[in-house]
């Protein structure tokens, strides 16, 4: 069953029915009522049918808004609490002179509720259903702001990581953390021109009020500098990563060449005296002792060399 809550003698008042008096009115649908949208909106104002559709069909883009002679529709995207469920609940917004229309046929996260408690307990429509729609759109931003803070400490323990374990195998997590990074910069980047809309001075929005909505925008703005930022960040921790793992193969690649290098004298001398050749020392009765010493101290000479060098660095 719809939910109403209307200005009545100056006070904030819910109820059941639709109130015949009312002077403002903010109408709420849920997932029963998806069937009640067009009776409900036409009760209010002569919707386009587009209007409808876009409310309706919410659930297939991330958000959008239509601007009408008597209203503005948008859809909202509310993100649920954990970003890797990848999963928001689109919010459909009806906003006239004396009216508010807000649907939620998937879910809202609290985002509804908590808006419609707090306007009854402060009478909140005494200030205007543009105060309300304002503190509806506020908590929407606090949802962002809790998803942009989870993928900021998800980036600062992964980065801490990479450093603390260069070797580490970490593609995957980079990986899984990027493709969270653009599916909440997806959702949250279309909102922008909402946003920017509300805080343009629409007839709906009391002089009063404005500064609240261009309040809003410049958090929307603010979240999605954040975003973006992670979003680039993880694009040079890829390159990092793969700087790292390339870094690591190098200095195994390095040890092995100077374990190469310090074998080659003593197998360079032994090839020489495994040759089918007449040579002195096979009859001189420490010749094998001499070539021992003479393999030593070339592979020492060269170690030393080496060291001196720094190539162990």
């Amino acid at each position: 069953m719809p939910k109403y809550l209307a200005m009545i003698d100056e006070k904030t008042v819910e109820k059941h029915t639709w109130p015949e008096d009312e002077t403002v009115l903010w109408v709420d649908l849920g997932r029963e009522e998806k069937d009640e949208l067009q009776d409900i909106v036409s009760r209010l104002y002569h919707a386009h049918p587009v209007a409808i559709e876009k409310v309706l069909r919410g659930h297939e883009r991330p958000s959008g808004f239509l601007i009408e002679e008597d209203a503005i529709v948008a859809v909202i995207s509310d993100p649920t609490a954990n970003v890797a469920d990848k999963t928001r609940r689109p919010i459909g917004l009806f906003f006239g002179q004396r009216f508010l229309v807000t649907t939620h046929f998937h879910g809202d996260n609290g985002l509804i509720d908590t808006t419609w408690n707090k306007a009854m307990k402060e009478n909140m429509l005494e200030q205007g259903l543009d105060f309300a729609l304002y503190y509806l759109l506020y908590n929407h931003l606090r949802h962002f702001y809790q998803a942009t803070r989870q993928i900021g400490q998800d980036f600062e323990r992964l980065h801490v990581e990479l450093l603390r374990e260069p070797t580490k195998n970490l593609a995957l997590k980079i990986v899984d953390l990027r493709k969270k990074t653009y599916w909440l910069y997806k959702v949250i980047r279309p909102e922008i021109k909402i946003f920017a809309l509300l805080k343009e001075h629409i007839p709906y929005i009391k002089r009063d009020n404005r500064p609240y909505f261009e309040d809003l925008y410049s958090q929307i703005e603010e979240i999605l500098t954040d975003v973006e930022a992670y979003r680039d960040g993880l694009e040079g921790m890829v390159e990092a990563f793969s700087g790292m793992q390339s870094n690591e193969i190098n200095k195994v690649m390095k040890f092995l060449t100077i374990i190469s290098v310090l074998a080659l004298p003593a197998t360079t001398i032994a090839s020489i005296y495994g040759m089918n050749f007449w040579i002195p020392e096979i009859h001189w009765h420490y010749g094998y002792w001499y070539s021992l010493i003479v393999m030593f101290l070339v592979t020492v000479a060269l170690l030393l060399y080496i060291k001196r060098n720094r190539w162990f660095r």
